[in-house]
């Protein structure tokens, strides 16, 4: 149990109060880690486990199982069919990449390769009878987890020209968000490893150097309802917001990375007919180094045409 600055700190009753400050906490009620920080118990509790053959320290990537399968059209199409005699039989080497029809129809909800019979449907490679192909598709990032690799030998035949690719790779610099550090950057190790293994690739990590560049942010903001705004609906008067069709104050939210799911988003095509492009392209390198992040202001951007 932590205790900080709160009622538990002055009793030492767990039921007083539940705190959680990992940074800050002191331990209470834990036997002979009372007294010590957060940090300095994870390490004396993983000591004595060693010391007595009871466990051992690992590291924890935080990674989930990955569910690579999409019933969606944009994708790439798992490689199985579907045989009721011979259950799940692997598309044949020779037959391979398996391409998506161009003539599928989005006019109903759900999967559009589930619906195209032309291209579900197709003969066993086994045993020759009717069987159906596997319809969902891989998750994107499939790709993205080795395209690095591919653009190495794009007009190549086979997926990987390993004299091309063991001349270029690995990248010299990746420039990327953080939101790749758990996901992306983790699968395109994973696929290096594998690609290694199975001969495509000499390499050992894809990628020499990562650089995170900041995110470009915006004031969020919110009707009476809860709805997000776009900035374009709102016009700010005397350090308030207030939404330009109906006049009624609205509700001025913290800065945050631009998010089409709230809304704090700029359309660029205003930018560039108002300002010019160069404008948009001026403010953008000029204002921020490029591992921070850059607040987007109608006044930054103006002062930048200027």
């Amino acid at each position: 149990d932590s205790a900080g600055d709160s009622a538990g700190t002055e009793t030492g009753e767990i039921g007083d109060t539940a705190y959680t400050d990992t940074q800050d906490g002191v331990l209470i009620n834990s036997d002979f880690l009372d007294g010590r920080d957060v940090a300095s118990a994870k390490q004396e509790v993983a000591d004595r486990l060693e010391s007595a053959a009871q466990g051992e320290r690992a590291v924890n990537y935080r990674l989930r199982d990955w569910g690579v399968s999409r019933q969606r059209y944009w994708g790439c199409p798992i490689p199985v069919i579907h045989c009721k005699a011979c259950g799940i039989v692997p598309v044949p080497k020779a037959d391979l990449p398996v391409l998506l029809p161009d003539d599928v129809s989005f006019d109903k909800p759900g999967n559009p390769l589930s619906r195209h019979e032309s291209w579900k449907q197709v003969d066993c490679p086994e045993c020759g009878a009717q069987a159906e192909r596997e319809t969902d598709t891989f998750d994107t990032f499939v790709d993205s987890s080795w395209y690095f690799a591919r653009f190495t030998c794009a007009d190549a035949a086979t997926p990987i020209d390993r004299k091309r690719a063991d001349y270029w790779m690995p990248v010299d610099q990746y420039i990327g968000g953080v939101e790749h550090a758990v996901l992306h950057l983790l699968y395109s190790r994973f696929f290096t490893r594998a690609m290694r293994e199975t001969g495509y690739a000499a390499m050992k990590e894809p990628f020499q150097a990562l650089f995170t560049q900041g995110m470009v942010t915006h004031e969020t903001y919110k009707d009476k309802n809860g709805r997000w705004l776009l900035p374009t609906q709102v016009e700010k008067r005397d350090g308030k917001g207030f939404h330009i069709d109906t006049g009624e104050e609205i509700i001025v939210g913290k800065i945050e990375s631009m998010s089409k799911s709230k809304k704090n988003v700029i359309d660029p095509e205003h930018i560039i007919a108002h300002y010019g492009a160069d404008t948009a392209r001026w403010f953008m390198i000029s204002d921020t180094p490029p591992e921070r992040d850059m607040e987007w202001t109608e006044s930054g951007v103006e002062g930048a045409w200027r």
